[in-house]
C-alpha cells in the first residue's frame, strides 16, 4: 500500500517536471514591427511636357530621357562607375580581333503589352538607327547616331543572340548600347521619315521596370511592368506632374501638392535643406564645366603657351567658385574624366597657388610695367574674352584672374549662341564650356587632333603622344589597359591644359520624408535617381515577429 503512494507521488512529480520543461520550451517572446506595404502614389513635380518618349528621340528633354530611362531597355546598363553591366542582353562575348560583339539576350522579357521581346527587336531598332531618313530627320543626336551605327553590320544569329559587326574595334561601342530598344511588332509599320509624328511616342511601349500608364496635358503615370522579373515595387504608381519651369515646382512641393521635385536648383538648396518635410539627396551627375582656351586664334597667341594656361589654372580656386557661384553644389574636377568614373585618376590637380602663377608669368616676362592692375609683354596686355552662359560664374573666374594680373573680359551669350556661333567656327577667345560625359569616357572626339577642324576639339590641341593614347585606349577592351593609357592620357593632359577642367556637376533632389529607403548614387542620367525606386514605399503594416531570444 504505501509503495502503490510512493510510485504514484514520483510519477506526479514527473508529470510536474515534464509539464514544466514544456512549457518553458513553447514560452515565446513576440514583437510589433513596422515594414514596407504595397501601395502609395509617389507624385513628383517635373519640368515640361513629354513630346517624344521614345529612346531615339528623346535627347533633347530632361523629361523625355527621365521617361524613356524608365519605360526602355538597352542590352546594358551603366553601373555607378559608368561600367556596362547586362540589361536587356544577359551576356556578351567580344571576339580576338575586337571586332564582334555577340550579345545572348534574355528569353525571359516581354514588352508592355504582352509581347515577346526578340532578336528581331534589336535588328529593328539598329535598321531605324542605320536608316537615311533617321540622319536625315534633323532630331537631336540622329546625325550622330547614324554614323555610328552605320559603320555596324547586325546579323541575328537566333531569336536570343545577335551578333555586331565593327569595321574597326572600337571599346566605346559597348556603352552605346545603353540605347532603348523598340518594339518592332508596333513600330515597322510606321515609316522612318514619320517616326517623331507618330502618336507611339506619346503611347510608349517598353521592357522597362515601369510602364506607361495614363498620360494628359497635366501629369503622366507610370505602374510597376507586370512582367518583370524582378520584384514587384512596393510603390503602385510613380506620377510625374507638369510645371513650366524649377521655381514653379518648388514652390508645388512647398504647398503640399507634391511628394519630390525632380531636380533642386543651387538658389533653392537653402530653402529646401530648412524645410521640415524635404530631404535633399544629392550625387554626383556625369557633366563637367571646362575653360576653353582657343589654342589657334592669332588675336590671342598667348594663350597657345601651356606656361600661360598652367598659370591660369593656378590662379582660380574652384572650390570658392563652387561655394560663390553653385551654393556649394559641385565638386572640383582634376582633369577630362569625371570623378568616380572608372577612367579617371586622381591627383591630376595642383593645389590654388596665385603666388606661384604670378611667379611663372613674371617669368615668361608678363609684368605689370605700366602699373595698371593688368600684365603686358612688349606692349600686350595679357587679356581675352571670356564667353559663357552663367554671368555669375563669368564675374568670378574673372575676379579670380584679376588677382594676379589678367584680364578677363566677360561677354555673356546663351548656350546656343556660343555652340553654334563661337565654338563650331573657331571664333572664340576663351570660352566657359559644359560638357555631359555619361556613357564611356573615350576622349577622343572631343581631344583628338582629327577632330579640330570639323569635330568638338574646339581648342585646336594637337599632341602626338595624346593622340597616340587616344587611339588605343579606344581599340583595345580591356579595362585595366585602358585604364593604364587613359592614366598617361590625363597626365598629358594636366601637362598642356587645353582646357581648364573647374567643376564636376552634383545633382540635387528633394523628396519628401514620408517616401522611405530613398537611395541614390552616382549619377550616368537624371533618370538613374530612381535606380532604387523598387524598394522605395510609403505605406506600412504592423507584423508580429517572434523576439530574438
Amino acid at each position: 500500500m504505501g509503495r502503490s503512494i510512493r510510485w504514484q507521488a514520483l510519477l506526479a512529480g514527473l508529470g510536474i517536471v515534464l509539464l514544466a520543461a514544456i512549457l518553458a520550451s513553447t514560452a515565446r517572446e513576440f514583437t510589433n514591427l513596422t515594414v514596407p506595404a504595397q501601395g502609395g502614389v509617389y507624385t513628383e513635380a517635373v519640368v515640361g511636357s513629354p513630346r517624344a518618349i521614345n529612346p531615339l528621340l528623346s535627347f533633347s528633354s530632361d523629361l523625355d530621357r527621365d521617361l524613356t530611362g524608365l519605360i526602355f531597355q538597352g542590352l546594358v546598363a551603366l553601373n555607378e562607375r559608368g561600367e556596362p553591366i547586362p540589361a536587356l542582353a544577359e551576356s556578351w562575348e567580344i571576339s580576338p580581333d575586337e571586332k564582334d560583339i555577340t550579345f545572348r539576350l534574355r528569353s525571359d522579357v516581354r514588352w508592355h503589352d504582352g509581347a515577346p521581346f526578340s532578336a528581331a527587336d534589336v535588328v529593328f531598332t539598329v535598321g531605324v538607327l542605320q536608316s537615311d531618313a533617321f540622319a536625315e530627320s534633323g532630331q537631336p543626336a540622329s546625325t550622330f547616331l547614324s554614323q555610328l551605327w552605320r559603320n555596324v553590320s547586325v546579323e541575328q544569329i537566333d531569336p536570343y543572340t545577335v551578333r555586331f559587326r565593327l569595321q574597326q574595334p572600337l571599346a566605346s561601342f559597348l556603352a552605346e548600347n545603353t540605347i532603348g530598344i523598340l518594339p518592332s511588332h508596333l513600330w515597322n509599320n510606321v515609316p522612318i521619315a514619320e517616326l517623331s509624328q507618330s502618336m507611339l511616342n506619346l503611347q510608349p511601349v517598353g521592357t522597362g521596370p515601369w510602364r506607361l500608364a495614363s498620360l494628359t496635358a497635366l501629369e503622366a503615370r507610370l505602374e510597376p511592368n507586370p512582367y518583370a522579373a524582378s520584384p514587384t515595387p512596393f510603390l503602385e504608381a510613380i506620377e510625374f506632374r507638369f510645371f513650366p519651369d524649377y521655381a514653379s515646382a518648388f514652390a508645388a512641393f512647398q504647398a503640399g501638392e507634391v511628394d519630390g521635385v525632380s531636380r533642386v536648383l543651387p538658389q533653392d538648396i537653402a530653402a529646401a535643406q530648412a524645410s521640415n518635410e524635404m530631404v535633399v539627396l544629392t550625387a554626383p551627375l556625369a557633366g563637367a564645366t571646362f575653360v576653353y582656351f582657343n589654342l589657334e586664334n592669332a588675336a590671342v597667341p598667348y594663350l597657345a603657351d601651356a606656361q600661360v594656361r598652367q598659370a591660369l589654372n593656378l590662379a582660380l580656386d574652384p572650390s570658392k567658385l563652387i561655394d560663390r557661384v553653385f551654393n556649394g553644389q559641385g565638386i572640383v574636377a582634376d582633369g577630362p574624366f569625371m570623378v568616380g568614373a572608372w577612367a579617371h585618376t586622381p591627383g591630376q590637380r595642383p593645389a590654388s597657388d596665385p603666388e606661384r602663377a604670378a611667379e611663372i608669368l613674371a617669368a615668361a616676362g608678363w609684368t605689370d610695367s605700366n602699373r595698371d592692375g593688368v600684365r603686358d609683354r612688349e606692349g600686350v596686355d595679357l587679356a581675352f574674352e571670356l564667353l559663357g552662359d552663367n554671368e555669375a560664374l563669368l564675374q568670378e573666374l574673372a575676379e579670380q584672374w584679376r588677382q594676379v594680373g589678367v584680364l578677363a573680359q566677360p561677354r555673356l551669350v546663351n548656350l546656343a549662341s556660343l555652340a553654334s556661333d563661337y565654338l563650331s567656327p573657331r571664333t572664340f577667345q576663351a570660352a566657359v564650356t559644359h560638357w555631359q560625359l555619361s556613357g564611356d569616357p573615350d576622349p577622343y572626339p572631343l581631344w583628338h587632333s582629327t577632330q579640330i577642324d570639323s569635330g568638338q576639339n574646339y581648342t585646336g590641341w594637337s599632341n602626338e603622344q595624346a593622340d597616340l593614347l587616344m587611339e588605343q585606349g579606344r581599340s583595345v577592351n580591356d579595362p585595366g589597359r585602358r585604364i593604364q593609357l587613359y592614366s598617361e592620357f590625363q597626365r598629358i593632359f594636366a601637362e598642356e591644359l587645353p582646357a581648364l577642367p573647374l567643376t564636376n556637376d552634383v545633382y540635387a533632389y528633394g523628396i519628401s520624408d514620408q517616401v522611405k529607403d530613398v537611395e541614390i548614387g552616382r549619377l550616368n542620367w537624371p533618370w538613374e535617381r530612381f535606380r532604387s525606386a523598387h524598394q522605395w514605399y510609403i505605406v506600412t503594416q504592423r507584423v508580429t515577429v517572434e523576439a530574438p531570444r
